[in-house]
């Protein structure tokens, strides 16, 4: 993260001021920033490529459905650690003589794509996926103290209006628009 006082350039003026640039959480995304072209702000242009998936999120999402299917075993285990590995992370590795049951690895696996998967838009989608998005939302305030509120309908999306008609149009009238839409 770029905090309050950290130099986006080449001297003290280019430091991170949060209140200037009217950052209200004070801080700034370091991930997959080139620290070659500073100064960066929240308009910052880059060639960096955008990245979609990533290896670590595979790892993750095959440990993630492998204990929800059979619980943890060594292969569970080993796709944690082939994240945790790396140079750049140097984290404690998992053992399954830990005695993690099917729940404590449902919940270490959740907060290892927590942190390792931070700022790359997957969080939502993964809060969607195991049913604790309202939860988590309605606990979540902004910067600025402001509450946020989940609705309920956000959990689906909307039928494109163009599909219903077509599901019309050829007599189905039990197809219809996604509820609170």
């Amino acid at each position: 993260m770029i905090y309050e006082g950290v130099w986006r350039g080449t001297d003290a003026s280019s430091a991170f001021d949060p209140v200037f640039e009217n950052v209200l959480g004070g801080y700034l995304p370091r991930k997959y920033i080139n620290e070659t072209k500073w100064p960066t702000s929240y308009a910052t242009q880059s060639d960096q490529d955008w990245v979609f998936l990533r290896y670590a999120d595979v790892l993750l999402m095959y440990a993630e459905a492998r204990n929800e299917v059979s619980g943890p075993d060594q292969s569970v285990v080993d796709a944690i650690n082939q994240v945790r590995s790396r140079a750049d992370v140097n984290m404690p590795a998992l053992s399954l003589n830990d005695g993690y049951g099917q729940e404590e690895m449902q919940r270490l696996i959740r907060q290892e794509r927590r942190v390792e998967l931070a700022l790359e838009g997957q969080r939502y989608f993964d809060l969607k996926r195991w049913g604790i998005v309202k939860e988590v939302m309605d606990n979540t305030q902004d910067p600025d103290g402001a509450s946020r509120l989940f609705q309920a309908r956000d959990t689906l999306w909307p039928v494109p209006q163009s599909e219903v008609d077509i599901a019309k149009s050829l007599g189905n009238e039990g197809y219809k628009q996604t509820p609170g839409f």
